[in-house]
């Protein structure tokens, strides 16, 4: 069910999703976002590229990436999110320890039957994170709002 939605759903790259903000933010481009939510778009890719000047991978970290069975991972999100664009800096980490991890992103309001496969307590919350292997069995699914209740 999961492989046959992902086929169905539109996604982008990390750079496709990057090109989505830079017309949002240097264009005032409409095509996804509307207006009003574009300031929020701004700023989240500014606290974005901050946060990217000063990560670094420790070396634990970058050589598990490399030896991991994930073949692809996807992210649910939006780029108005705050907590979804501190992820950003971290895969695009993982494309330089791995460049073979395939990443997607799908935007949450675009990606209805993928997002209801993912909800969290009846809510849409984002980002949602998870990973398939090569024969599109999911290895790990991550969900900041799930972490959020098990601190609690």
């Amino acid at each position: 069910m999961l492989s046959e939605i992902l086929t169905q759903s539109t996604s982008y790259s990390l750079s496709e999703f990057g090109t989505i903000i830079e017309e949002v933010i240097h264009k005032g481009s409409e095509k996804i976002y509307s207006s009003d939510i574009h300031s929020y778009v701004s700023k989240n890719h500014d606290l974005e590229r901050d946060m990217q000047t000063k990560i670094s991978l420790q070396r634990k970290f970058f050589n598990a990436v490399q030896k991991t069975q994930t073949s692809s991972l996807h992210l649910i999100t939006e780029a108005w999110c705050l907590d979804a664009c501190i992820i950003l800096p971290l895969l695009k980490g993982i494309t330089i320890a791995n460049p073979s991890i395939d990443i997607r992103l799908y935007l949450r309001d675009r990606s209805e039957d993928l997002m209801q496969l993912f909800l969290t307590n009846g809510s849409k919350s984002i980002p949602v994170a998870f990973g398939l292997d090569k024969k599109g069995q999911e290895v790990f699914r991550w969900d900041l709002a799930l972490l959020k209740l098990k601190k609690s």
